[in-house]
């Protein structure tokens, strides 16, 4: 069984290598990093592959698209490479906004266009959006907004899945303790271990779950979001 994983080097798609490696299946990562990517092949050996790819560009997307083909049959579809700014809405830069659009929502989006031919009927794509679509980030907007767009695709695209027998996943996390935080340009010593995410997507995709939040407790949110103030 043939597992891709976009934003493989780091998070939660390197906890998610790690764990699919442990259950015996392979897994194809993608990431930007090709020291990163290599560094995870040493790690968890012949059941991870890779290709270094920018999700950000049109060729990069391009790239990773091509290089899974060449694996033949993907039985899982894991879009979760994704980054944010630290910012307000008028504080990006138009490549700030460019890049991360293409990343969180094109690029999710496309790979699933692309790889559909490469994908039987039982076979599953999980997009990793956010709970914080429910509410308003004021410090991160624009990674928000593209992730409201994933968000709303998500489900008219399910749809679009199910009359041709693959399964779509959302999945929500909250705050996560990941290199996300950091690179964005905070430092936060708190929020969920990575490797809880990673196994509610293997456990969702198991049993065709078709939306998962974690914790759990954030499914409250799309309740009470839209009466909370900006967080």
């Amino acid at each position: 069984m043939l597992w891709v994983v976009t934003g493989a080097s780091s998070g939660i798609g390197l906890e998610l290598s790690r764990l699919l490696c442990l259950k015996g299946f392979r897994v194809v990562g993608v990431a930007r990093s090709r020291e990163r990517l290599e560094g995870v092949r040493s790690e968890l050996g012949n059941c991870f592959n890779y290709i270094a790819a920018d999700l950000s560009t049109i060729d990069g997307i391009k790239r990773a698209a091509e290089g899974v083909k060449s694996f033949g049959v993907v039985d899982v579809l894991v879009n979760n490479a994704g980054f944010g700014f630290y910012k307000t809405v008028l504080e990006h830069s138009a490549e700030d906004v460019a890049s991360m659009t293409m990343t969180n929502f094109v690029a999710p989006i496309m790979l699933v266009k692309e790889l559909l031919p490469y994908m039987k009927k039982g076979s599953a794509v999980v997009m990793v959006i956010t709970a914080g679509i429910h509410v308003v980030m004021k410090e991160l907007p624009i990674y928000g907004a593209t992730k409201i767009a994933l968000h709303y695709t998500s489900k008219a695209l399910r749809k679009e899945l199910r009359e041709k027998g693959i399964h779509l996943v959302e999945v929500y996390p909250g705050l996560i303790n990941t290199e996300f935080h950091e690179k964005a340009g905070k430092r936060i010593s708190r929020g969920t271990p990575p490797t809880k995410v990673a196994e509610a997507i293997i456990k969702a995709v198991e049993k065709k779950k078709k939306v998962v939040y974690v914790p759990k407790y954030l499914a409250l949110l799309r309740l009470i979001g839209p009466h909370l103030p900006l967080i």
